[in-house]
């Protein structure tokens, strides 16, 4: 007989907030080790008197936890956003990511007008990242409109102001950044009638500041459905995107939730977009149709091929999003496999292949930033063990890409950690060298723990109780200085 575990507890609403909660000590920690995580997730799943169905439409909370030369401190606060406001007086404002708001007829027409104007009628409750430029702090989802807060209260300061005049709907929270030039790139999705208008853009943040975020466009093109883009790839020379068999229309997106209106085309036609960093200059290759949603690097290589290694869901012709549906959830209803796989591309022969790196069950994967679109070796990420089925991700993993039986585990019974972010040892050079942070959920106890491993290990160096459960998170960022990242 199958056992049902506890994490669905771990999907509770938390509606407390703290400020400078003290968990513990930091003297278990290495002494270079001081900064701030900042994280980002759904954590009320009652909007007004409407429960939503789906992980990702829980309003998003921010979370901070601080380590000094002395102590530990937590905090964590909602995101004051419109939809915020509106639950603090009984009434769900906007639709979410897969619960539609009891609009009403004028409210669905007013919003059709907009999308067909152009207009931003997609809202933000933004609860799947975090991302820096200059020293304004954002919260950021896959609409255009993301938020701004304080750092250090956390307060919310209100939707993120560029001054430039790109228009678009809808973006990725996973903008990509080069460490070398200090350039931002993502793309914006101007929806319309009969087309959709891709526009890839970047920021330079080493010349921002918070009155003044441009956005320079370097290419567009259009497409007549949307592809749904989850996230990117960058090398030294170009931006890569894949358009895969998920898909919507403008008209699916005003008459279902995001989430129902992404659909499986098994006849699409999937292919890599390649932009020339600096021409703009754009190619199409096919490959063939997959479904991923994070990537783990990409890099060019001394053959001038493009290297891009990516997590994929195998055998699965359907929206991934699917299986996070709380009812499935509740009844451990639970099947996520997944694979990293090596897709090398030529640019002369135009070719796309794929090699199977390992069919280790991974999601959130993080590296050594210091290897962004180099040659690397380690990857870290949440781990789904697959001798326990219908249980949630359950541990937390170093894989080697390039000796895929080098692979290290850490796991406890009834804990469930969320997307473990590495921090190097500055004092180091070897890759690996470094720590694995990240909150937990106990289902035992019903609290989250904040979690510190060895990352070259994965051996325990310390943990901390917090004062709550935390609701799994999605992304964050390290930063050893709250005006700079590591």
């Amino acid at each position: 007989m199958e056992k049902n575990y506890d994490f669905i507890k771990g999907f509770d609403s938390l509606n407390r907030e703290y400020t400078q909660f003290t968990i513990g000590n930091s003297n278990k920690l290495p002494n270079w080790l001081r900064g701030t995580l900042l994280k980002v997730g759904p954590a009320q799943f009652k909007i007004g008197k409407t429960d939503v169905k789906h992980w990702f439409d829980g309003l998003a909370m921010l979370y901070k936890f601080e380590i000094t030369d002395k102590e530990i401190f937590f905090s964590n606060s909602f995101i004051k956003s419109s939809q915020y406001q509106a639950h603090q007086n009984g009434k769900m404002l906007h639709d979410e990511f897969a619960t539609k708001a009891p609009l009403g007829i004028l409210g669905k027409i007013k919003n059709l007008i907009g999308m067909m104007l152009g207009k931003d009628v997609l809202n933000p409750n933004c609860n799947v990242n975090i991302a820096k430029i200059a020293d304004n702090f954002i919260a950021m989802t896959e609409v255009n409109n993301n938020m701004s807060f304080n750092q250090l209260s956390l307060g919310t300061i209100g939707k993120t102001k560029y001054i430039d005049t790109i228009k678009g709907q809808m973006t990725t929270a996973h903008p990509v950044y080069d460490n070398e030039t200090g350039e931002l790139f993502n793309l914006l999705i101007e929806i319309a009638p009969r087309q959709i208008k891709y526009k890839i853009y970047k920021i330079n943040t080493r010349d921002s500041n918070n009155s003044s975020i441009l956005r320079e466009q370097i290419a567009e093109f259009s497409k007549p459905y949307l592809f749904y883009s989850h996230s990117f790839f960058l090398t030294s020379k170009y931006i890569i995107l894949y358009a895969g068999p998920i898909e919507t229309s403008a008209t699916r997106l005003l008459t279902h939730s995001f989430n129902e209106a992404l659909i499986y085309n098994k006849d699409c036609k999937s292919e890599f977009i390649i932009i020339d960093r600096k021409s703009g200059n754009i190619k199409y290759l096919p490959v063939a149709p997959f479904i991923f949603l994070h990537g783990i690097n990409s890099y060019e290589s001394e053959k001038q091929q493009l290297i891009i290694d990516l997590i994929t869901y195998e055998n699965l012709e359907d929206n991934p999003y699917n299986k996070f549906y709380l009812e499935k959830l509740a009844q451990n209803r639970i099947d996520i496999s997944t694979t990293i796989k090596r897709y090398t591309l030529d640019l002369e022969l135009m070719t796309a292949t794929s090699q199977l790196i390992t069919d280790t069950n991974i999601e959130f994967p993080q590296i050594n930033r210091k290897y962004h679109n180099q040659e690397y070796n380690y990857v870290w990420g949440v781990y789904g063990d697959n001798s326990r089925p219908n249980d949630f991700f359950n541990g937390l993993i170093k894989q080697n890409i390039n000796l895929t039986n080098d692979i290290k585990v850490w796991h406890e019974a009834e804990f469930y950690p969320s997307e473990p972010i590495f921090i190097k040892n500055p004092t180091s050079n070897d890759e690996d060298d470094g720590i694995i942070m990240t909150n937990v959920y106990d289902a035992n106890r019903h609290i989250s723990i904040l979690l510190f491993l060895n990352a070259s290990d994965m051996t325990e160096i310390a943990r901390f109780d917090l004062p709550c459960h935390i609701p799994f998170t999605l992304h964050g960022n390290f930063y050893n200085n709250i005006k700079k990242p590591l």
